[in-house]
């Protein structure tokens, strides 16, 4: 597998957007967040990069995608919030995560929160 491929497979296929008390909708991320690009061709997204960064309770990964259609680049913020809460009935296991995607351009300024994986 090319590093492309391997970074593609670190991306979730599905965010999950909060409806107020409608519930959550799924939106696919294989599309491109920028302003005024219809995307949504995950054969014309190339990931390309990625930068992580740890903390203890909280993961990063920004994964550097470019668009074919309108040549320009975006960035998915993976954020991974570790141990956001504890299972009631198995006390024993895990606590749980969440994660939230953020879209940013090629600078680094955040475009906007897609939702939750």
């Amino acid at each position: 597998m090319s590093d492309k491929e391997d970074l593609r497979l670190e991306i979730p296929s599905y965010a999950f957007i909060a409806l107020a008390r409608r519930g959550m909708e799924k939106i696919s991320l294989d599309q491109c967040f920028l302003k005024d690009c219809d995307n949504e061709d995950p054969e014309l997204l190339e990931p390309f990069k990625k930068e992580e960064n740890e903390e203890d309770l909280k993961l990063i990964k920004k994964i550097y995608i470019k668009c074919k259609k309108c040549n320009r680049i975006f960035i998915l913020k993976l954020e991974i919030l570790k141990k956001v809460a504890k299972s009631t009935k198995d006390k024993d296991g895990e606590a749980l995560s969440m994660g939230l995607v953020h879209a940013l351009d090629e600078n680094g300024e955040n475009l906007g929160h897609i939702g939750y994986f």
